[in-house]
This record gives C-alpha cells, sequence and structure tokens, in this order.
C-alpha cells in the first residue's frame, strides 16, 4: 500500500505541474457547459417551425389563426411545449427552407378550409410540430367541419436523412484531419521524431503539407465507403454538379488539414493534444448544423455560426445534394474555405515548435 500510495503521489503532482492539463481537464468543460447552456437556455420554449403556403385561399388570415389558436392556449405556449411564428412563403420557398432544415412543417388551406400538413414523418422533430399545430387548430374550430390530412414528404430532397448525409460527410471530413493532422504530429513531437527531421535539410512546408495530402486520400476512402453505403441503403439525394460537390470537398480537406497543422503546432502532451482536438471539433459538431438546423441558436450569434468552417462545408455540400447546386454556386464557399486554410497554416507555421 505504501508504494501504492507513492506512485499515486507521483502521479498526481506530475498531473498538475501541467497547466495546459489542469484547464483541459477541469476548465474547458465547465466553459463548453457553460457556453451550450446559455445557448440553448436563453431561447426558452422551442419554435415551432412552420410556414403556410402563400398559394393557399386567405393565408395572412391563417397565419393569425395559428397564433391566435396558440396564444388562446395556457400560457399561449401549449404548457411550455413551444411558440409558433408561422411565415407566408410561396411553395418553392418553403421546400427550399425544409430542404436546409429551416422549416419542419408545411401547412396550407383549400377554398373549403380543409387544411394540409406536409412534413417527413420520419423527422420526430416534424412529428412534433404538427402535433402541436394540428391540435391547436382542431381545439379552436371546435363547431367547425375542417378536415386536416397528412402529405408525407418522403420523396428525395425531402427527407431528413437527405438533409444528414452532407453534415455527416462535412464532419467526417473535419475529424479524420484534425485528428489525423493535429494529433499525428502531436505524437512525432512526444516521441522527439520531428527533433530529429528538422536537423535533415527537409523543406518544413512541404513537411507540413506531406500530411494534407496523406489524410487527403485517407479522407477520399473514407467518403466513398460512407456514401456508397448511404446511397445503397437510404438512396439519398443528389441533384447537383459533381464538379461543385469536389471543389468543396477539396476546399474544406485543405481548410481542416491546416486547423489540425495548427492545433498539432506546440502541444507536447497526449492530454493537451486531446484537449485541443476536441476544443476545436466539439463546439463546431453541436454550432454548424450537422444533426439539426443552427437557426435554433438565438440571432445574436448566427454570424459567427454561419461562417465556421465546417458550416460553410455542410451547407455548400448540402446546398449540391439537396438543392442542385451548380459549380458556380459553390465558388464563394470554395474561396472563403480556402482563405481560412492559409490564415491558418500561415499561423500554425508561424508558431510551430519541433522540439
Amino acid at each position: 500500500m505504501k508504494q501504492i500510495y507513492h506512485l499515486v503521489t507521483i502521479q498526481l503532482k506530475e498531473f498538475y505541474r501541467e497547466p495546459g492539463i489542469i484547464f483541459w481537464a477541469f476548465v474547458f468543460p465547465i466553459a463548453i457547459a457553460g457556453v451550450l447552456g446559455l445557448a440553448f437556455t436563453t431561447r426558452g420554449v422551442p419554435e415551432t417551425r412552420a410556414a403556410v403556403l402563400s398559394s393557399s385561399p386567405n393565408a395572412e388570415a391563417l397565419s393569425k389563426r395559428i397564433e391566435s389558436a396558440f396564444a388562446a392556449t395556457e400560457g399561449g405556449n401549449l404548457h411550455g411545449l413551444g411558440i409558433v411564428r408561422p411565415k407566408i412563403q410561396s411553395e418553392e420557398e418553403a421546400f427550399k427552407a425544409l430542404k436546409r432544415g429551416e422549416l419542419n412543417l408545411i401547412v396550407s388551406e383549400d377554398l373549403e378550409g380543409n387544411l394540409e400538413f406536409s412534413f417527413d414523418p420520419k423527422n420526430s422533430n416534424s412529428q412534433r410540430d404538427y402535433l402541436l399545430l394540428s391540435n391547436a387548430l382542431l381545439a379552436e374550430s371546435k363547431t367547425e367541419t375542417t378536415q386536416a390530412k397528412i402529405r408525407t414528404l418522403d420523396s428525395k430532397g425531402t427527407r431528413y436523412i437527405d438533409y444528414l448525409v452532407p453534415g455527416m460527410l462535412a464532419m467526417g471530413v473535419m475529424n479524420s484531419c484534425l485528428w489525423g493532422v493535429g494529433w499525428n504530429l502531436i505524437e512525432m513531437r512526444m516521441k522527439k521524431l520531428l527533433r530529429r527531421m528538422s536537423a535533415t535539410p527537409m523543406n518544413k512546408l512541404g513537411f507540413v503539407l506531406s500530411f494534407f495530402f496523406t489524410r487527403l486520400i485517407v479522407t477520399v476512402l473514407e467518403s466513398i465507403l460512407f456514401l456508397t453505403f448511404t446511397f445503397t441503403v437510404f438512396d439519398n439525394a443528389f441533384f447537383g454538379s459533381v464538379w461543385g460537390a469536389i471543389a468543396i470537398y477539396l476546399a474544406g480537406n485543405f481548410s481542416f488539414a491546416c486547423v489540425g497543422i495548427l492545433v498539432g503546432s506546440r502541444a507536447q502532451s497526449s492530454q493537451v493534444g486531446n484537449g485541443l482536438v476536441n476544443a476545436v471539433t466539439f463546439p463546431m459538431m453541436v454550432l454548424s448544423g450537422i444533426f439539426f438546423s443552427y437557426k435554433n441558436f438565438p440571432e445574436v450569434v448566427l454570424p459567427v455560426v454561419r461562417n465556421l468552417p465546417l458550416t460553410l462545408m455542410a451547407d455548400s455540400l448540402r446546398a449540391v445534394f439537396v438543392e442542385g447546386a451548380g459549380f458556380l454556386d459553390c465558388l464563394p464557399a470554395c474561396a472563403l474555405l480556402t482563405i481560412f486554410g492559409f490564415v491558418f497554416l500561415t499561423m500554425g507555421l508561424r508558431i510551430f515548435r519541433w522540439s
């Protein structure tokens, strides 16, 4: 027991003598919890994201009926389950917003006053919004003979899986590059391999860029396997330019590989390395709209969220896959991702530590 005591004491002293480890072990999780808690709790009750088709007779009246139906319930939000601010949009605008994850439900009305709810039944948020809206409207029209029907959106481009796949592809590239580049650099520094290489007549820029090309080969293989699976099993949508998707894919790989170079430029321990990689990947996975639309976050943070590298790549791939975007439509995002990459690469090379 005495030996165990001394060994434990030694390891604890090694732990608290490293400021970086203390920060990533204790401070960083609290900071992330605080940021995410503020992001989700300041918004209040969830908002029912629905659109009323402008082609409906009296679309403005239907929108006001929906708002009044909710306002008539206790607390004005169905006992805290949600609030609703329907948008009046054309069918083209509504379906484009639905594909982007900005809407969960589309409501229309015919000349007889019958309602039609259009949504993907496999999307749990869409089911929730449908139940809230239909219950509120039926409760509001107790004395009327209003009928409601469901229009199932299960065609390519309108399903949740079509929204999810491009985001998962972008997230896979990010994780592959950050762990494959950043972590490998940190591991080589820990094994003193970087010090040995720096003593050779080697071009240092070529050395760090070699990680980008190596990781590009690996991510291409990973992405081919991923897309082969999704196209075979889910038959997900792809309506846009193949060259546009390739351009976004290459720009995203370059940007995230350069982020990996920056992350791995100075860290000397596995604990700090893990913290740095997670500090980059985890916030973007939550904020960038991979699993749900980032429009759920407060308006004040949206300008920053929209321009995160993962958001740029996911949104651009989603535009190609689901909305049919062409090559020229992808160029602005490609340019921004490339600029980000050069900025990260310059910063990483400037502070790079070889020992």
